[in-house]
């Protein structure tokens, strides 16, 4: 992906989150967050990029859960921000180059990502929970805890929380928002094996 993509690409947003209300954080967060991935991209300074697209696409996404936009634009802008994790990804891999900058003491999960090791974890095998926790999450996209509930009635918040901090750590799920807000959705970029 050239430069003129990146722009083009940010450019989308920009235009999509027009729909959003003027007065919504949330806005203003998703352009912060939509500069700060093409800066990222344009000056291959890609420490925090994949982190940051996450989050993008998790605000973009509440856009269109509270209808401020469409499905279509949503999936649109999702595929092109995927395609340059992969691209990243693929460059990260690549021997022949450096390899990704880390700073800090970056979380495990972002230098899992950064080294392109596998996500899932060897051996790892759904429970019954986990699997009715999936199939929750391909029926309605995303879930907080309190929806994953309604269909194990009998489980703790806690048992649920563990279960999804397994499917995270295999690579199954994402999580996103933060603090209280905190929701899950299916990670389409893994292939789910029994």
């Amino acid at each position: 992906m050239n430069k003129d993509n990146f722009l083009k690409l940010a450019s989308a947003v920009y235009k999509v989150l027009e729909f959003f209300p003027e007065s919504d954080p949330l806005k203003n967060r998703a352009k912060d967050k939509a500069l700060a991935i093409t800066e990222s991209l344009i000056s291959a300074d890609r420490t925090h990029l994949l982190e940051d697209v996450d989050i993008l696409l998790g605000y973009l996404w509440i856009g269109k859960s509270q209808g401020w936009l469409s499905s279509a634009n949503y999936f649109i802008i999702d595929s092109e921000y995927e395609k340059i994790k992969k691209e990243i990804l693929a460059i990260a891999s690549d021997r022949s180059l450096p390899p990704v900058a880390v700073t800090d003491e970056p979380k495990e999960e972002t230098v899992r990502v950064l080294r392109n090791t596998e996500l899932k974890t060897p051996n790892f095998s759904l429970s019954g929970r986990q699997k009715k926790i999936l199939e929750f999450l391909a029926k309605y996209e995303q879930a907080q805890v309190m929806d994953l509930q309604t269909i194990l009635p009998d489980v703790t918040k806690r048992t649920i929380r563990r279960d999804l901090d397994q499917l995270l750590e295999a690579g199954k799920i994402v999580r996103l928002g933060d603090f209280n807000q905190i929701s899950y959705k299916i990670n389409e970029s893994q292939i789910f094996i029994n």
